[in-house]
């Protein structure tokens, strides 16, 4: 009898582990198909995976990123919550809870979120990262710097920690630090149009139109649909008395974005210090009609 139990016990293991295994499969298929891009594949091949083992915590994080790809967060989230509630020892469940809750704009959720992780990794360079760009958008701003300062020291290589820290100090008014964080982004990515659209309106800070025009025309380069890029670059033509230049620039602008509104204000004002009148008041009125509200201020003052 107790062979028989012993033999009873070991079938019963064998098959619970021959599940496990099975699901890991599953969790493993549905991997490959997430970084394929079949969203849709990987969502039912992870569900799988769950069916065969609801404490698969990796499991239940992987669907939760798909399902935030889909766009259902509300789903996303509760496969994020379960995840921690099967292991609560997963600092990118957290991360990744709170990056939903971001997106949600519940801040406060989401720095908790990521707190705890931080408490599970306090290496992660990323988490610090995501924290300081949330305390960024919740006007913390010296918190986000002390968090980028944080995930620069983890990772010397992290060049959108050093872009995000140049866009922080900008905002503060350190134009001259400013471009040295951008500077070193763009050293670590050379491709990155933001990063040198961004320098180049550091530079025109501080005063430096001639670096500000060749950061925006490497940018362009870069990417010549870059509507942001060209708007700038009218800015800084137009400070210069290019208002034929500046002009050009917000033209491009514009057709790459027809609802950008700011640089539908900006041709307008050029148009009208240019003596261009007219086409002035019909750009700011189009611009007050996306909603400038600094176009409406204007219009009444120069266009009744």
């Amino acid at each position: 009898m107790r062979i028989l139990i012993s033999l009873s016990a070991l079938v019963i293991f064998s098959a619970s582990a021959l599940q496990a295994q099975t699901a890991a499969n599953y969790h493993e298929m549905g991997n490959a198909e997430m970084q394929m891009g079949d969203m849709r594949g990987a969502l039912a091949t992870l569900s799988k995976a769950i069916e065969l083992d609801p404490k698969l915590a990796a499991a239940y994080i992987d669907r939760g990123l798909v399902r935030e790809y889909l766009g259902d967060l509300d789903a996303a989230l509760a496969d994020l919550s379960k995840s921690i509630e099967v292991n609560p020892k997963i600092a990118l469940a957290y991360l990744n809870r709170g990056a939903i809750h971001e997106k949600k704009n519940d801040h406060a959720a989401a720095l908790a979120d990521i707190d705890r992780a931080l408490a599970l990794d306090p290496n992660d360079a990323m988490a610090f990262l995501n924290r300081g760009l949330i305390k960024s958008r919740s006007q913390d701003a010296a918190g986000a710097l002390a968090d980028y300062d944080k995930a620069i020291s983890l990772n010397p290589n992290y060049a959108r920690a050093y872009y995000l820290r140049g866009l922080g100090k900008g905002t503060a008014g350190d134009y001259k630090s400013a471009v040295a964080d951008f500077t070193k982004a763009a050293e670590l990515e050379p491709m990155n149009a933001d990063v040198l659209c961004d320098r180049a309106v550091a530079n025109e800070r501080m005063g430096d139109s001639k670096a500000a025009i060749s950061d925006f025309d490497q940018a362009l380069k870069l990417d010549p649909g870059h509507s942001r890029a060209f708007r700038n670059r009218g800015i800084t033509k137009e400070k210069g008395g290019d208002f034929k230049g500046a002009i050009a620039d917000y033209d491009n602008a514009v057709n790459l974005d027809p609802q950008f509104s700011t640089a539908y204000f900006d041709r307008g004002v050029a148009k009208y210090r240019s003596g261009d009148k007219t086409g002035g008041c019909e750009d700011i009125n189009k611009a007050e009609g996306l909603g400038n509200e600094k176009a409406g201020i204007t219009a009444q003052q120069v266009c009744k």
